[in-house]
């Protein structure tokens, strides 16, 4: 019911307690909190009676020499069928894609994606290539450490150099932000500027023209680089907003009417 091997380790541990003596300090306990077996101080006290089973970790006594039944048994995947089944049903077409691969990696092991290279790698020694008369010295390569000190040194340099002419010059005035009072404290001071665009129904696309350079007046643009986006992952954007009609209904919502300038989006 225990591992020959543990019994082997048991073995040496007895034969601790006749090389040390009546010596318990010198038994350690590491066989206990390393392999979960009874150390020398341990078997000492066992010496008179058996050593119990208990004393012995439990993975030590997990032994089977019998199959338990696999042979016999019957073994179906008809559950596991089953509800890959429901699963392939109720995913969407990306997924189906991606299960249905891996099924057929499964069942066509035969039939992947890998190939030999075209020709013979080399895979030992690296490449020999001619070198130049400069590249045979002799001279050590500087460590990373004379890097870093050597970078270092050279910002220490610029910084005090730095300091000692923003000594000289006249502080600079605090601009006053509109509206900054609105944001919360902790970002205020990382504010550089507040833009105000014009208060309509394309303040979206106002403030996103504005953010790229290009004026707030171009919003329309965005607007046409939006339509120009769906057409070309029309496929994808219909599966993401669920159906023709939706993407229909955000598509012609972007268009840019000539007479009122306003694109509506809901």
């Amino acid at each position: 019911m225990v591992s020959r091997y543990a019994l082997n380790e048991i073995a040496a541990e007895l034969d601790r307690i006749q090389y040390c003596g009546n010596d318990p300090s010198s038994y350690g306990c590491s066989m206990r909190s390393t392999h979960g077996l009874p150390y020398a101080c341990e078997l000492s006290s066992y010496a008179v009676a058996s050593i119990p089973l208990e004393s012995v970790h439990m993975f030590w006594r997990r032994l089977h020499f019998f199959d338990q039944g696999l042979c016999a048994a019957k073994v179906s995947i008809n559950d596991e069928i089953d509800t890959i089944r429901k699963r392939f049903k109720d995913v969407d077409v990306g997924s189906k894609v991606t299960l249905k691969s891996k099924l057929r990696e499964i069942a066509y092991p035969e039939e992947n994606s890998m190939f030999p290279p075209p020709s013979k790698v080399k895979t030992k020694g690296a490449p020999k290539k001619p070198l130049k008369r400069s590249e045979r010295s002799t001279k050590r390569n500087p460590s990373y450490w004379e890097y870093v000190d050597a970078f270092n040194s050279s910002q220490s340099s610029n910084t005090s150099v730095k300091r000692s002419a923003s000594c000289y010059e006249p502080p600079k005035p605090t601009r006053i932000i509109s509206m900054l009072d609105q944001f919360v404290p902790f970002i205020q001071g990382l504010i550089e500027d507040v833009v105000d665009v014009k208060a309509d129904s394309n303040c979206g696309y106002r403030s996103t023209a504005a953010l790229l350079g290009m004026g707030e007046e171009s919003w329309p643009m965005v607007c046409n680089e939006l339509i120009k986006e769906l057409g070309k992952w029309s496929h994808d954007y219909i599966n993401l907003f669920g159906g023709t009609e939706r993407f229909e209904q955000l598509r012609m919502s972007l268009h840019v009417d000539g007479f009122s300038q306003v694109c509506w989006i809901c």
